[in-house]
């Protein structure tokens, strides 16, 4: 019960705090399609810096490697760090620039608090998983695995072009 009641907590500060940034965060427009072009750069490769971070889920979900607590701990605090971060790399606006590609879709823009929302979800699922596989158990921790990546296409379905 007391487990229940700290990610409660924990859901309700993040979810205070997104408000809250998402809030003070107004839009900014870059000046020029180079200033675009290096915010869309910095996005993708956080993306895939987050991949990284979960790709040693996949290869447990896959069974291609044990599962080990220790390395899903530093995987989800990776996670739950740079999930954290997602928000402010969409404070720049770079619709404007339509001949620079980006798989970023508007809704982004227009949905920011359910999009900082999605965010904060993928930082939930990280910090469950991480606490669900000290517990020891195959069935549940590949669960909890699982639930980053529906954390990550919950986003990916509003906010990202099918590629």
């Amino acid at each position: 019960m007391r487990h229940v009641n700290r990610l409660g907590l924990a859901v309700t500060l993040l979810a205070t705090t997104s408000v809250i940034v998402v809030a003070q965060g107004a839009l900014t427009v870059p000046k020029s399609a180079a200033d675009a072009t290096t915010a869309i750069e910095a996005r993708k490769n956080h993306f895939k810096n987050i991949k990284k971070a979960y790709d040693p889920m996949i290869a447990m979900m896959k069974r291609e490697r044990e599962i080990d607590p220790a390395v899903v701990a530093a995987s989800a605090a990776q996670i739950q760090d740079l999930s954290a971060r997602i928000p402010a790399l969409f404070i720049i606006d770079t619709r404007q620039f339509k001949d620079i590609k980006t798989a970023a879709l508007d809704p982004i823009w227009t949905s920011q608090a359910d999009f900082k929302a999605k965010a904060d979800a993928l930082s939930v699922a990280a910090a469950n998983a991480a606490t669900v596989v000290k517990g020891g158990e195959k069935g549940p921790s590949l669960k909890a695995f699982s639930d980053i990546g529906k954390a990550c296409a919950g986003c990916h379905d509003n906010y990202k072009f099918k590629t």
